[in-house]
């Protein structure tokens, strides 16, 4: 394998998001880059308060929805994929919220550990 390969495979690896929450943050940082690197990243960190989407944004939106998922595990995917298909904003949201958040996922989970 040629140390291009080798680089762009270790480059990939290193987004790939295992379920962790304690690496959530650090994941979603590295991701955010990734996109910014597409040109995708304004697209997914706009706010409902900002004017209406245009085609384009929601092309955009789509194709970092497409980014997102090749980078999740399973758990993750199954959070996202029935609720926010094709809408990278809303899919990084929930990962957010359920990962990051301080809601009830949160602590059932830290309950969890805890009591196992």
């Amino acid at each position: 394998m040629s140390r291009r390969a080798m680089d762009s495979s270790t480059r990939w690896s290193r987004l790939m998001f295992d379920g962790d929450e304690e690496k959530y943050e650090l994941w979603e940082t590295k991701f955010l880059g990734h996109l910014r690197l597409q040109g995708l990243k304004d697209v997914v960190l706009k706010t409902e308060d900002e004017e209406d989407e245009s085609e384009d944004d929601l092309s955009k939106n789509a194709e970092a929805y497409a980014e997102l998922i090749q980078f999740l595990d399973d758990k993750s995917l199954l959070l996202v994929m029935r609720d926010a298909a094709d809408d990278g904003r809303k899919a990084l949201a929930i990962l957010r919220d359920h990962y990051a958040g301080k809601g009830k996922p949160r602590i059932i989970s830290l309950y969890t550990e805890l009591t196992s």
